[in-house]
């Protein structure tokens, strides 16, 4: 009797449990904000190039080239192409590398005194349009 509850509890909760994990909404406003708040750059890209430009072991630094196709924090804008780094466990396909994605990038001054851009940890979304209203949202009340 009590491995048939056990089992009859645990057919209630699974769907509950992929339901959340299929949130349309994710990510929310708030975690859009928090990321928003610590980075200089935050826009919606197509990606042109990508290649790995160092490696150790376990991890992997991707140079990436793309154009920006909305800007929602810093000074780029509409049609300008931004480089930038992207750390990445070693393994990566290519193709993760590819298409539009939003991107939260924070400002980093090298010795030579130019300014270089690297991707905020696990800050990389797809494009999803439900994203991109969400950022509307931020850049307006920060203007």
């Amino acid at each position: 009797m009590r491995v048939l509850l056990k089992i009859s509890m645990v057919l209630l909760v699974l769907p509950v449990c992929v339901f959340a994990q299929d949130d349309d909404e994710w990510p929310s406003l708030s975690y859009l904000r928090s990321d928003y708040k610590v980075v200089a750059v935050v826009a919606h890209i197509r990606i042109k190039e990508a290649a790995v430009t160092n490696r150790i072991i376990g991890y992997e630094n991707w140079k990436i080239r793309a154009e920006v196709l909305e800007a929602f924090k810093g000074k780029f804008k509409k049609g300008d192409v931004i480089e930038y780094v992207h750390g990445a466990e070693a393994g990566f396909k290519q193709a993760y590398f590819t298409g539009e994605k939003i991107v939260f990038l924070l400002a980093e001054r090298e010795r030579d005194r130019k300014i270089h851009y690297v991707v905020l940890e696990n800050s990389t979304l797809p494009y999803t349009e439900h994203s991109v209203k969400k950022l509307r949202v931020i850049r307006g009340r920060r203007r």
